[in-house]
């Protein structure tokens, strides 16, 4: 597991309730440094708000958050990008709100969204005018100008068709592996887990802690599409941790309430 040291973000017992209703009951986990871990689950089990406890947006009624990396940048389900900024100017948000001057912001901002490869044209483009992977391209630049050591993703691909949905996989694998980041990555998509982490994580169908842990053969960005096809089909057939990833209850937790990317207070 890792002592408390040299692991960048360290989950202890943690327990969360919304309007009465236990959505989480004794979750651990602990993130080694360079680790991407995926979070696997049947909708409903509490992923997305085990990721706004990781990020800090919502504060848990027990337990710990151990944190420590210097910075983290949060890739959310939506994007949610100022309808009247344009695409620079919301990759460049976070400095602006941290009071970097505008000619650096600026320039900030245009290195990230190189690193997505997002186009300069597209850069004064308003987000009605991008397309839904556009959108999230400049999600992921947002996250990436604040040079986090440590990024948290959830769910920020189901919206998107297949090859989108890689070409932003791809995106992460690339940053997660250049740079050395560790990470936190929610998803409901074996496929996904197994392209992009060094690790999966299982929850609970109720939230009720981590089940456990799997490791795919190979390294992200190395597995090949056989070897990824068949530790997907052979760990849905053959492996109990797997067996409940499919099933689905959408009742079973309640929407939670958590800070948008600039503070605002919203149900999610």
């Amino acid at each position: 597991m890792g002592t408390l040291i040299d692991t960048p973000l360290t989950l202890a017992a943690l327990r969360f309730s919304y309007s009465g209703r236990m959505v989480l009951r004794d979750v651990s986990l602990v993130l080694r440094p360079g680790e991407m871990v995926a979070l696997v689950g049947p909708s409903g089990c509490g992923k997305t708000t085990l990721a706004h406890i990781a990020a800090g947006t919502l504060a848990p009624d027990r337990g710990r958050v151990l944190r420590r990396y210097r910075r983290h940048g949060v890739v959310f389900q939506e994007p949610r990008l100022l309808p009247w900024a344009t695409a620079r100017d919301n990759i460049a948000l976070p400095l602006t709100l941290d009071g970097v001057r505008p000619e650096e912001a600026r320039h900030r901002a245009e290195e990230a969204a190189v690193r997505v490869a997002l186009e300069p044209a597209d850069l004064g483009k308003h987000p009605a005018e991008l397309s839904g992977g556009m959108r999230q391209r400049v999600a992921i630049a947002r996250a990436l100008v604040v040079d986090p050591d440590f990024m948290i993703f959830d769910e920020p691909f189901g919206a998107l068709d297949v090859v989108l949905r890689r070409r932003m996989q791809d995106i992460v694998i690339r940053e997660v592996t250049e740079r050395g980041l560790a990470g936190l990555f929610i998803t409901h998509d074996l496929s996904e887990a197994a392209r992009l982490a060094h690790r999966i994580a299982v929850m609970h169908p109720k939230g009720q802690g981590v089940l456990g842990s799997a490791v795919p053969p190979g390294r992200p960005g190395d597995r090949t599409e056989r070897q990824l096809f068949d530790y997907v089909q052979s760990s849905l057939a053959g492996d109990p941790l797997f067996a409940d990833l499919q099933s689905v209850d959408e009742r079973a937790a309640p929407a939670v309430c958590g800070c948008d990317p600039i503070g605002v207070q919203r149900c999610c």
